[in-house]
């Protein structure tokens, strides 16, 4: 028998290839000849590929086959975190001033306030000789028209004295007595009365004597509004 030089896959397919004939003893790879086993005495279908070494598998390798069809589009991936926020825009410019409004109408008048009589009294007061006049009372009185009434009792210590007397609203005169060549220690009642209309303002009574001394008691002073 001629010894046949075979690689260690060539031996496996030579004893597959056998069938009955094979020797029941195993043949080696030192038994066959180099190139004594060929592709006509290997049985087709039993070489498969881990049978073949590198370069034998690149030859094998055909041209590139078209591309297959695209698969699904898989799910949507979860959203990202938000990104940070952007810088503040710059301010608009100030829209124009809207115009005014209508004037509401005007509210009813309220009722007129009601001034209540006033009056003011005073005591004993002296009256020096020769000085100027003497304030013996007096009242200060809102805006208003006035019925003014005054009164006072005048006692002098000389005879054939002048004694006088005015009713004043603010600086103005509105009424005025004088008695004159009155006896000695005489004591004599006096009253005033006018009409008149005032802004804020003060009433009042002054009297002088013009001779001996003298004094003023039980004065009193009484303002009626009439508007």
């Amino acid at each position: 028998m001629l010894p046949i030089a075979v690689s260690g896959a060539a031996a496996i397919l030579f004893v597959a290839l056998g069938g009955s004939a094979v020797a029941k003893t195993l043949i080696r790879t030192g038994d066959i000849a180099t190139g004594a086993v060929t592709s006509r005495t290997v049985k087709n279908g039993t070489i498969t590929p881990r049978d073949l070494n590198a370069s034998s598998k690149r030859t094998l390798r055909g041209s590139t086959g078209a591309a297959g069809v695209n698969g699904a589009n898989g799910p949507n991936g979860a959203n990202g975190a938000n990104g940070a926020d952007g810088a503040d825009g710059v301010d608009g410019v100030n829209g124009t001033n809207g115009s005014d409004g209508a004037d509401g109408a005007d509210g009813a008048d309220g009722a007129d306030g009601v001034l209540s009589p006033l009056s003011a009294t005073a005591g004993l007061t002296a009256l020096p000789t020769a000085s100027p006049p003497t304030v013996v009372v007096a009242l200060t009185v809102p805006a208003a028209d006035y019925v003014v009434l005054a009164k006072t009792q005048l006692f002098h210590s000389g005879a054939g004295d002048t004694v006088d007397c005015t009713l004043k609203a603010g600086a103005t005169t509105i009424d005025q007595v004088s008695m004159k060549t009155l006896p000695a220690l005489a004591s004599i009642p006096v009253s005033l009365q006018a009409v008149t209309t005032t802004s804020p303002s003060q009433l009042s009574v002054e009297c002088d004597v013009s001779v001996a001394n003298g004094t003023a008691n039980f004065s009193s002073l009484i303002a009626i509004p009439v508007n």
